[in-house]
């Protein structure tokens, strides 16, 4: 697990001020070469996670993989080592060559561990969802 101090590299371009993974390319949404790398903490939040019981050849099954949202909104897909997280768990990333990994991190509040977090549908915890009209 992480202590909160380790970071991964992101990229920021000076130009249009895109965050993104570093690359040897430009920058994904303007072309300027004008990039500056940066680091931002090792810790983001799941937005979707799902297992592959039938990977492709040269991977493990059960593959499991998670959409992450690290610092900045800058989004990663990650090949998750342990259980599947839940969406919205926090998890600690890192990169390992051309691939990133995640792991679970421990819950911080007693509401989150026992999954009364907050849901699209529901709000934050003990709240009622109302639809915009």
């Amino acid at each position: 697990m992480t202590d909160g101090s380790e970071t991964i590299e992101l990229a920021r371009c000076s130009a249009c001020q895109a965050r993104f993974l570093p690359s040897d390319g430009p920058c994904p949404r303007c072309a300027s070469r004008d990039v500056a790398l940066y680091n931002a903490p090792a810790l983001g939040r799941v937005l979707a996670a799902t297992e592959l019981v039938a990977p492709a050849e040269g991977w493990t099954s059960p593959h499991r993989l998670a959409l992450v949202e690290v610092a900045d909104a800058v989004r990663i897909l990650a090949v998750v080592e342990g259980p599947l997280p839940a969406n919205g768990s926090v998890v600690s990333v890192r990169p390992d060559g051309p691939v990133y990994r995640a792991r679970t991190e421990p819950a911080s509040d007693p509401a989150a561990e026992r999954g009364e977090g907050e849901s699209p549908r529901t709000g934050p915890a003990g709240s009622s969802f109302e639809p915009p009209r």
